[in-house]
């Protein structure tokens, strides 16, 4: 799933305590990061010593964190404001797993896979994007508890109006977050489903999730195989692509790359959770977005 924030913009306090005597020569400092301690909690205004010696004041958002680093940044104007958060987890499907072991469940060759695709309980979703519309073969066998949560997620019209934040070429687009507060507080995280042996290739439907029992409402589709992925029971699918939605998926625009999070320089969710679309829509303007989405037998 971060540059400044207006909610986070810093007030300052002034000191002549360790100011430099005239005539020294001083190096500007211009940012500096440190992690939010565990005691503090949202709404509550934080005092922290910038390298400058001033004191800054900062109201801490509700989607900032204890154990999350905060990087400040000092702007033309002389005034600190916060430049990005980076979690203390990062999302697993950016990490490469450990090696299976001899005990897992071995993975599901392209007959099976297509005999599981083909069974009389598996479902067609639709997510309509602005490349198009987008056809899912959701299969309940292979996560039930899954599988029940984005189907209710459908029926909610949760995924509407949601940013493509995170499209990574080659790897995987990602969607999920809003700042609509009704919705963000409507869903509780959802246990993990067992393990089936269900391979992640182009087109795979799964939550992104940061550990265990932790998918909510995110979900990440595949654009490729990814063999060392699929060995921890959050990262099982859900469904997949249908092979003629698989052109739509593959025209995401994926050009601004990995969130912040993970290295890249494309949209940051934090931002987008704190100020919505608007912030997409300013400065990742080629973004793509799912509009809506439907479901039926």
């Amino acid at each position: 799933l971060k540059e400044v924030r207006s909610a986070g913009e810093a007030s300052e306090d002034s000191s002549a305590a360790g100011m430099p005597e005239e005539g020294e020569a001083v190096e500007e400092v211009l940012s500096f990061s440190f992690e939010i301690p565990e005691n503090a909690a949202a709404g509550v205004t934080l005092k922290v010593m910038a390298p400058d010696s001033v004191q800054l004041h900062i109201p801490l958002p509700s989607n900032i964190f204890p154990g999350d680093t905060m990087t400040m940044q000092k702007g033309a104007d002389g005034k600190w404001g916060i430049k990005h958060v980076a979690r203390a987890e990062v999302a697993p499907v950016a990490a490469i797993p450990a090696a299976p072991s001899p005990s897992e469940v071995e993975m599901r060759g392209p007959a099976q896979l297509e005999k599981d695709l083909s069974q009389a309980h598996v479902c067609k979703a639709t997510l309509n994007t602005t490349k198009g519309a987008i056809n899912i073969r959701v299969v309940p066998s292979w996560a039930p508890t899954g599988t029940q949560r984005f189907l209710q997620l459908i029926t909610d019209k949760y995924y509407t109006d949601l940013a493509i934040y995170r499209a990574v070429p080659g790897f995987l687009v990602q969607f999920g977050v809003t700042n609509d507060a009704s919705r963000n507080s409507k869903y509780e995280a959802i246990l993990d489903d067992d393990l089936r042996g269900i391979p992640v290739e182009e087109g795979m439907v799964c939550f992104a999730a940061s550990g265990a029992n932790t998918r909510t409402s995110t979900l990440c589709i595949f654009l490729g195989s990814f063999p060392q992925l699929g060995k921890n029971p959050w990262e099982t699918p859900i469904g997949k692509v249908t092979d003629e939605s698989l052109a739509v998926l593959r025209s995401i625009y994926t050009g601004y790359g990995d969130m912040p999070q993970c290295g890249g320089t494309g949209p940051d969710p934090i931002q987008l959770e704190d100020k919505g679309n608007g912030y997409i829509l300013e400065e990742f303007p080629k973004s793509d977005f799912v509009e809506s989405a439907s479901w039926c037998m």
